[in-house]
């Protein structure tokens, strides 16, 4: 043993854990920290345009006014069918085209390509796109459907409460369901071909294959697409604040965008602190479904 061993002895149960010593100071410093001053932030009383007022601990009167708060509830209502309604939509569309690749022989090089610019497309880049593409003067939606005689006149998007909630949605699927197939693909690819062939051989049709035989061992893989979707889709900011800007009339005001609005808008960033701790709140137990469904597929 060299002197240096005999000062700094080291056995094969600690050296992991003094290896790993440094990225759990980098972990802590840029990660456990901001959450924490979070917290903190989340019980103060910190409003920027009243400097008269300080800033002053007020314990939990924050949350107690954020549940009280009718626009709350209708906010949280909305973040979870605008983001069950995407996911659900990159879920079937995802499924259906990686069902449609996984008997594509020729070109798929060339399909994958187009497949993915939706995803290598900025998220900022992508939806103030689909804004000219709604655009209700000169947008090509209206274009298109007016040269087709759906409508009679051009109809303005993201003006209407229904259809801005539906178009920031299409506009999200659109950015999602690369990712989407993509691992549904590599589910597919994972389904045993003996299965399939025999269930072909007793008589079974594509929907019976579909039903009986690819959804059944699919299903840890759509889980945990469907949980890793809807984690990003709740927390999706750059898609609706191009667009809307969570207008019209709150229609597609969602969680983050109340907390970027209070924080940023009103300048309350106690109360912004706050909306963004039950964000983060509701993110973790997505995470812990996301992690209970990895480990399930790991055993399995």
């Amino acid at each position: 043993m060299t002197k240096m061993n005999k000062k700094f002895p080291l056995s094969l149960e600690k050296s992991p854990f003094f290896y790993l010593l440094p990225v759990a100071l980098f972990m802590a410093i840029m990660v456990a920290y901001p959450v924490i001053r979070l917290f903190y932030l989340s019980l103060t009383q910190n409003i920027l345009t009243r400097p008269d007022l300080g800033v002053s601990f007020i314990g939990l009167d924050n949350y107690l006014t954020l549940f009280s708060s009718v626009d709350f509830w209708k906010t949280l209502t909305r973040t979870v069918l605008w983001t069950g309604y995407s996911v659900a939509g990159k879920a079937v569309i995802g499924f259906i085209i990686a069902l449609l690749l996984s008997k594509v022989t020729r070109f798929k090089r060339l399909y994958f390509l187009l497949l993915l610019i939706p995803w290598v497309t900025p998220m900022v880049v992508g939806s103030i796109s689909w804004r000219w593409v709604y655009d209700g003067q000169f947008g090509m939606l209206n274009w298109v459907l007016t040269r087709v005689h759906i409508l009679s006149e051009n109809y303005v998007w993201l003006g209407n409460e229904i259809s801005a909630f539906l178009a920031t949605g299409i506009t999200d699927m659109w950015l999602g369901i690369p990712l989407m197939t993509m691992l549904m693909l590599a589910g597919l690819q994972s389904v045993p071909v003996e299965l399939l062939e025999s269930a072909s051989l007793d008589g079974a049709t594509f929907f019976q294959r579909l039903r009986l035989v690819i959804l059944p061992l699919m299903k840890p893989v759509i889980l945990v697409a469907t949980t890793l979707s809807a984690i990003w889709t709740f927390n999706s900011f750059g898609v609706i604040w191009p667009l809307t800007k969570g207008g019209p009339v709150d229609a597609t005001q969602t969680l983050v965008v109340k907390a970027y609005k209070e924080s940023f808008g009103a300048f309350d960033l106690g109360m912004g602190a706050t909306i963004a701790v039950v964000i983060f709140l509701i993110l973790l137990s997505f995470t812990t479904v996301y992690y209970k469904a990895v480990m399930r597929q790991e055993e399995i």
